[in-house]
């Protein structure tokens, strides 16, 4: 029989949490730019979309496992008024910053309590994000770069 852990369920809920926060940004994201034709980068957002909740059902799966109960918290909601490409990729590199950030130190937390498997399902969590975070500074880099051009050729 396991043992409950109350520190490394709240660890996984608080990922949860900000996991589902990331699927509405990424949804509200995708559903505006596919509205205004940027099909390229509305189907981008709409994988991200699909891989955070990949994310957040894993960790559910892990808190039942771990014979928790999934907290319903309060989480990040879209911003209405972002509307420009340039803004909504600054925004996730953000998000992907504090994704990494939580997940590294939740990482060391679940090793310092001895729940690897917590831990493993964390690290998997954490390359996705950081693919991610690099594929947003990348396309970061060439809107500043290139400027419309880059919006016009590649994400439109």
């Amino acid at each position: 029989m396991r043992k409950t852990n109350k520190k490394i369920i709240k660890i996984l809920s608080d990922i949860y949490t900000a996991e589902v926060g990331a699927v509405g940004v990424y949804m509200d994201q995708h559903t505006k730019c596919a509205d205004k034709g940027y099909h390229k980068f509305a189907e981008m957002l709409k994988n991200d979309a699909v891989n955070e909740m990949k994310h957040a059902e894993g960790l559910m799966e892990r808190i039942l496992f771990l014979d928790g109960e999934v907290a319903y918290l309060k989480h990040m909601v879209p911003v209405t008024e972002q509307t420009e490409i340039s803004d909504m990729v600054k925004m996730n590199i953000d998000i992907e910053i504090d994704a990494i950030d939580r997940l590294n130190k939740s990482i060391s937390d679940c090793f310092s309590e001895g729940d690897n498997g917590s831990r493993l399902l964390l690290e998997d969590i954490l390359k996705d994000e950081e693919r991610h975070l690099d594929g947003l500074q990348i396309i970061n880099d060439h809107i500043k770069r290139f400027g419309d051009q880059y919006i016009v050729t590649h994400l439109i």
